[in-house]
């Protein structure tokens, strides 16, 4: 079991019993509409963001990169020539680092071509070398924008909900319901934390700290990660 892997059960068992900490404080009604209302957040976060991510980059990103790689590398000599033009081609492109790239293989299937289609290269380019790496990246950005919006709206409507604590109960009752609760939000975010973790992978960013190889030694987090990463996705 390496460090990496330790770490992220520690932090899996920080948070639950942080959430069974702060379900008992806040009482049951509280941490159970709190409970529903992030796992709906996280549901509509995730179709969301999987619908917006292949919108924005099939509309927004892909005409203009596929414009400017073709221009890139048009009247390039041979093969070689065509990966050290895309790599500068992708250096100057703002926001985007052409160290998440590998054009390797672009070479190797262009190698012994006497004569070049540019503009299907640059498609070909986009479509198996950028598009599944920088649409992971829009995924897991955009799931987390409108996960902190819901998380807002369901912060506030949980917060009115708290008056039904007022109600006549046993606090000891309340409180030990609210823990329940708690579990189960801890167990959500947990869930959550599984999904960004997810897409991060699937984009190949920093794979030393986050791969699938590292998560199957933990002892905790993996019954989270591979049920719900398998389901979903």
């Amino acid at each position: 079991m390496s460090l990496i892997s330790i770490i992220y059960d520690v932090l899996a068992i920080v948070i639950i019993i942080n959430c069974i900490g702060k379900g008992a404080k806040n009482g049951f009604a509280k941490t159970a509409v709190q409970t529903i209302g992030y796992i709906c957040s996280v549901i509509a976060a995730i179709v969301i963001s999987s619908i917006a991510a292949a919108l924005l980059y099939s509309t927004a990103i892909e005409p203009a990169l596929v414009e400017h790689i073709e221009g890139s590398i048009t009247n390039a000599a041979d093969a070689a020539d065509i990966t050290a033009r895309l790599t500068k081609a992708v250096e100057n492109l703002p926001a985007i680092s052409h160290l998440l790239f590998d054009f390797e293989g672009v070479a190797e299937s262009l190698a012994g071509s006497v004569s070049f289609d540019y503009s299907a290269i640059a498609e070909n380019v986009s479509d198996a070398v950028i598009r599944p790496v920088l649409e992971p990246l829009l995924k897991t950005v955009i799931f987390a924008l409108v996960l902190i919006i819901l998380f807002a709206v369901v912060a506030i409507v949980a917060k009115g909900s708290k008056i039904v604590n007022e109600v006549p109960i046993i606090g000891g009752a309340n409180s030990f319901f609210g823990g329940v609760f708690g579990i189960a939000n801890g167990v959500l975010e947990l869930c959550i934390g599984a999904v960004i973790l997810n897409m991060v992978i699937s984009a190949g960013i920093f794979p030393e700290y986050f791969s699938e190889d590292i998560i199957l030694k933990t002892h905790l987090f993996k019954i989270i990660y591979f049920p719900v990463c398998g389901y979903i996705f």
